[in-house]
């Protein structure tokens, strides 16, 4: 069975269709970078955090001016989280859609909204956000798919290094961005996955820099 995820998955379909169906027919992945380790232990340090918050049933100060709590159920949410479990929906074309958030926020109608953390080395700028919301779209999907009506919005929190305090720690800025969430879309790009891999092997990328790679 095939399974897709919104950060590899689908952002290797948008990028490039043919690189995306050598990948989840024929086995042949793009070759991968040695990745880094830092913003996996900034995730697990974070996701810390919050959990410290949600058993004190507090909010964390980067999500004030949210109106609303944290998802209280942390067993569950453990369970969203694991890579190799997350938020699934099994698609009647024999194709598996499935992430893994960070957090999840609810909104004082019942709503669910995703939050998830990113590290930058520099403040966010005005567009930043773009990169990340079909990954956010997805996650809405996800939690409607698995009975939990979503708010429409996702929480996006930036942490960026600010300096070296005097006690040698690194203080970092946090900058949370609401945007808008469209399960329609997320619905429309995971059906034309679908397509592409129900269908022959596509041409190569225009600016596919691995299409243009002689061998590949």
């Amino acid at each position: 069975m095939i399974t897709l995820s919104p950060t590899s998955s689908i952002a290797l379909f948008l990028e490039c269709p043919r690189c995306f169906w050598l990948d989840k027919v024929k086995g042949i992945a793009r070759p991968r970078g040695i990745f880094p380790s830092l913003p996996g232990g900034m995730d697990r340090v974070l996701k810390e955090h919050f959990d410290g918050h949600r058993a004190k049933k507090t909010m964390p100060p980067e999500l004030d001016g949210f109106s609303g709590s944290l998802y209280g159920d942390i067993q569950r949410l453990d369970i969203w989280r694991d890579q190799f479990q997350g938020l699934q929906f099994h698609d009647p074309c024999g194709i598996t859609l499935k992430g893994a958030i960070d957090d999840l926020f609810v909104t004082t109608e019942g709503l669910y909204a995703p939050i998830d953390f990113k590290t930058r080395g520099s403040p966010i700028k005005e567009d930043t956000h773009e990169f990340n919301r079909n990954q956010m779209d997805i996650y809405s999907l996800l939690l409607e798919k698995n009975g939990l009506k979503p708010a429409g919005f996702a929480i996006l929190l930036y942490y960026s290094p600010r300096k070296v305090n005097a006690s040698h720690n690194i203080e970092f800025h946090a900058e949370p961005v609401k945007i808008h969430t469209s399960t329609e879309n997320a619905l429309k790009v995971f059906r034309g996955a679908c397509e592409v891999l129900k269908g022959g092997e596509p041409a190569p990328g225009k600016n596919c820099g691995f299409c243009g790679w002689g061998g590949w």
